[in-house]
């Protein structure tokens, strides 16, 4: 039976976009465990309701691969710990995920979730084409944070009619390329997150054949 890293996780996925761009619902696709915790505060003690994620959400999934040539899967870390006899001998990864708020007067929470972060999802949602300006905010103070690390952009809401292609998304944002995605769709969300992980893989093992050194970010 494949054991897990004892570490807490393999690799951290910081999760990030403007507001109601979709990172909850992504975080909560890839890992139906996941919690969102300054909501499920406001459920419990004030009795409210509502999806805005004013804190921070946090996600587990686990990176299953036959080999290093192999896209893999993505399964859900409780799913994966009932079922972990099925993939006797598969390469595991376990991947944190943690999404951040996107109204841009939560910027001290979004620092303070940045440290260790091996690669970075943004969201974007591609039928709001009022969100360019934050998102061009979220992207520009994510780049200043981080520096030189993996980055997907996800042009979200591609199921809607009204949605902007992943390339008019690019052209938005000035970046070479943009995922076409629909975060509440397993497959879409999944594959995205893989793309990811290849980059970081990638890039993690190139600076650290260099360095020797870890590429994660460090806290501020």
């Amino acid at each position: 039976m494949p054991k897990l890293d004892l570490r807490a996780y393999d690799f951290k996925v910081y999760v990030t976009g403007p507001f109601q761009a979709g990172k909850t619902t992504l975080i909560h696709t890839l890992d139906p465990d996941a919690i969102s915790i300054e909501r499920e505060m406001r459920e419990a003690y004030r009795g409210e309701k509502g999806t805005t994620t004013t804190g921070f959400d946090l996600g587990r999934v686990i990176w299953v691969r036959k080999d290093e040539s192999h896209d893999g899967l993505i399964v859900p870390k409780k799913e994966f710990e009932r079922e972990a006899s099925e993939y006797e001998g598969w390469i595991v990864k376990e991947i944190e995920l943690r999404g951040v708020p996107g109204q841009l007067h939560f910027k001290f929470v979004r620092d303070t979730m940045r440290s260790n972060t091996d690669g970075v999802l943004m969201v974007v949602d591609s039928s709001d084409y009022g969100m360019i300006g934050d998102a061009s905010a979220i992207l520009a103070e994510t780049i200043a944070s981080f520096g030189e690390i993996p980055l997907e952009v996800i042009a979200n809401k591609q199921d809607r009619d009204d949605a902007a292609s992943p390339e008019e998304v690019a052209t938005w944002l000035g970046v070479d390329r943009a995922t076409g995605t629909c975060a509440k769709e397993q497959e879409s969300a999944k594959n995205a997150l893989i793309r990811l992980l290849r980059k970081v893989e990638a890039f993690s093992n190139a600076v650290e054949a260099e360095t020797g050194t870890s590429t994660s970010v460090p806290s501020s």
